[in-house]
């Protein structure tokens, strides 16, 4: 008799423990929840203070701006200056009989044409240029400068994008002959460009091309969309440097160069897995006909 109340007195303990760890979850996830909407409510509330922050600072810059409404366009780009003709229509706040205003763009500046209270002025910009604008408006000898809410990367409006990509099957992509400081390299594998266009501008040739120390040994040609297969075998020797590249020319004439592989060799004919170069993998230096850098993403051809 006592050992079965010893039983239920068991069976009565694992119940009421498994109802208190059922309890204890319960509250868990109570608790969790209800942390999750504190947290929620304490974001929206700081998201709602930095909107009436925006709409109070916003408010406070229009009350003090001189411009009442501004407006601009883009023109026909000029392929032989690499210039974008940009025109800007103003509207100041006051205007006086005697009142003149400058208008000042990338480091350029014009007079502005009067139209009745309105003032246009046309000024090119250099597509490498970051675009941003400011106007100076003189009124009885009195000068007030705005700085206009404007800043464009014109390269990335004008010029198309290339994005390429090159997939190594090659496997040992270099073997050295023994007891010479010289070997064979193999590049063999699939490469692909794409290109986003821009206005009014296309790529017109696109190639890869394979150099030993920035001479061309082989190049062939490519098309958008599509990968192209490589199979290229040459012998390269100690101190060397092989690259592979995607150049393509665009409707200005300009060469488009995005560096997608590199392989070292140092004095003993063996890889160099840790250089200090500038250009990246995949980053694109944009060059003239003539070879004269015009844009590289902070690093510098080597």
């Amino acid at each position: 008799m006592r050992r079965n109340i010893v039983a239920v007195l068991v069976i009565v303990l694992i119940i009421l423990q498994i109802m208190s760890l059922i309890r204890i979850n319960n509250l868990q996830n109570e608790l969790r929840g209800a942390r999750d909407y504190l947290s929620h409510l304490l974001s929206n509330q700081s998201i709602e203070i930095n909107k009436i922050y925006e709409n109070v600072d916003s408010t406070l810059k229009r009350e003090a701006s001189i411009i009442d409404s501004y407006e601009y366009s883009f023109g026909v780009p000029d392929k032989d200056k690499l210039t974008i003709p940009v025109t800007f229509n103003i509207l100041p706040k006051e205007t006086k009989g005697d009142t003149s205003v400058t208008l000042y763009v990338s480091g350029a500046s014009a007079t502005m044409s009067r139209n009745n209270t309105s003032f246009t002025a046309t000024l090119p910009v250099y597509i490498f240029d970051t675009f941003e604008a400011n106007v100076v408006l003189a009124d009885s000898g009195i000068e007030k400068t705005e700085s206009l809410d404007v800043r464009e990367n014109l390269r990335e409006r004008f010029l198309p994008k290339i994005y390429a990509d090159f997939e190594d099957e090659s496997g040992v992509a270099f073997s050295k002959k023994g007891g010479e400081l010289s070997g064979e390299c193999r590049r063999k594998g699939k490469l692909r460009m794409d290109v986003k266009l821009a206005q009014n501008n296309k790529i017109e040739k696109a190639r890869f091309v394979l150099e030993v120390d920035g001479n061309i040994v082989s190049e062939g040609p490519l098309k958008t969309d599509f990968w192209t297969d490589i199979d290229e075998k040459l012998t390269l020797s100690a101190g060397q440097t092989l690259t592979l590249s995607v150049v393509a020319t665009d409707s200005f004439g300009l060469i488009h160069k995005v560096l997608l592989d590199k392989l070292v060799l140092d004095e003993n004919a063996d890889i160099l897995h840790e250089t200090d170069d500038r250009i990246w993998i995949g980053e694109v230096i944009i060059t003239d006909s003539d070879g004269k850098v015009l844009y590289a993403p902070q690093y510098e051809l080597q």
